[in-house]
């Protein structure tokens, strides 16, 4: 198993050509995020896995033995041992991966389950109005020197999909809902990428289930269009009920099922 440097990188990109739909993959190989390839081979490789924060992707040949008992070994020593009580989402190419996989992370608790990926291309819209009492704030450093409840769980996912407050303010960009000086609900991108990115949102008790999350992504995707981004995707587990509603009516189109698992160390 070799760790690829970035400069050499594009030698497996056609090993992850299946899951390019997701913009972590896309934004690493148009250098646009730091994560880690690690490959069987360096100018040739036949299988290969990217690695970034929570996320694991895996392409090509799931066969290569030499590579998977590397990977497992890798697994076993940096994750379980290290990171103990983590939890990875693990994306891959093609179902035939799923057996491989399960040797590979043998000693971990694995909970399969599908994904639903949607995507829009925004459009011209018009400004939505905000329920009662709620307003509207662009994340910025200047809103997280306010005096706001709940700021420490925006920044906590602002780094949740980026290696730091200034790498988010550097790559993506997001919105906030405040009420009674509380933060209510938050819209952030992800995986910024020439003109693409991907949706990151969470509304907070006691507001949901009242269409913030709809509003918000809507208010969203005019912020996107006025930043230059033509397509934004919308990542989830099938099983999240009220995620896949927001995107419906938010007017995002499912694009893709797929298999994926929830590895804990």
């Amino acid at each position: 198993m070799i760790n690829i440097a970035p400069s050499n990188s594009q030698a497996a990109r056609e090993l992850f050509r299946p899951l390019e739909h997701h913009l972590l993959i896309r934004a690493f190989f148009e250098n646009n995020l730091k994560a880690q390839l690690f490959t069987d081979n360096e100018t040739r490789p036949r299988a290969g896995l990217i690695a970034y924060n929570h996320r694991l992707s895996f392409g090509g040949d799931p066969t290569q033995a030499a590579f998977n008992t590397s990977l497992r070994h890798h697994f076993v020593e940096t994750l379980i041992h290290s990171r103990h009580g983590s939890g990875f989402l693990v994306t891959f190419t093609s179902d035939s991966w799923i057996t491989t996989l399960d040797t590979i992370f043998s000693e971990c608790e694995v909970i399969h389950a599908p994904r639903m990926y949607f995507e829009i291309v925004p459009g011209a819209a018009h400004e939505i109005a905000l329920p009662q009492g709620f307003s509207l704030q662009l994340v910025t450093p200047k809103l997280l020197a306010e005096n706001i409840g709940g700021l420490n769980l925006l920044r906590e996912e602002m780094c949740s999909e980026r290696t730091s407050i200034d790498d988010f303010f550097d790559k993506s960009f997001g919105l906030c809902l405040v009420y009674e000086n509380q933060i209510a609900a938050w819209c952030l991108s992800e995986y910024n990428t020439n003109g693409r990115c991907e949706i990151g949102i969470a509304t907070l008790e006691p507001h949901q289930r009242k269409g913030i999350a709809a509003m918000l992504t809507k208010t969203f995707l005019i912020e996107a269009v006025q930043r230059g981004y033509g397509h934004v995707g919308w990542d989830c587990w099938e099983k999240n009920a009220a995620s896949t509603a927001t995107a419906r009516k938010a007017g995002f189109t499912l694009k893709r099922q797929e298999q994926a698992m929830v590895v804990i160390s």
